[in-house]
């Protein structure tokens, strides 16, 4: 089945992973990565399967990718972050990287410069334990 799918993280492997426009998770071999010299950040035509290795975590798995947009990573995941954010009406940076299945730091990074841009606002919480009287 074709799909468009957002390219969200790349493995030391040249493996990566994306999401589909319903938000599911895709793994692509690096072999395929490599075919089209694609990156994190763009968004592609995918030749997606069901994922027979562990559907469970990664429904998809593209065999092949067809075509790629020329898409900035820093617009693609400024989208996805705010898109998540104003669906869930919060998030943490934990809770942001393990929906987008990116590495904390990458995820941090970037929101940073969307608070830093006024695109977010970020509130600091604390839970502090309470005194024994």
């Amino acid at each position: 089945m074709q799909q468009t799918i957002l390219l969200t993280n790349q493995l030391a492997t040249g493996s990566a992973f994306a999401l589909t426009e319903s938000n599911e998770n895709v793994f692509i071999p690096s072999k395929v990565m490599l075919e089209k010299g694609v990156r994190v950040g763009q968004k592609v035509q995918a030749i997606v399967v069901p994922n027979m290795t562990r559907p469970d975590r990664t429904p998809w798995l593209a065999v092949s990718i067809l075509d790629a947009e020329p898409v900035s990573q820093e617009d693609a995941l400024a989208e996805m972050i705010l898109d998540l954010i104003e669906s869930d009406g919060r998030g943490t940076v934990e809770e942001i990287a393990t929906c987008l299945n990116m590495a904390n730091g990458l995820a941090a990074a970037k929101v940073s410069e969307l608070v830093a841009s006024g695109q977010l606002v970020r509130v600091v919480c604390f839970d502090l334990p309470e005194e024994d009287e």
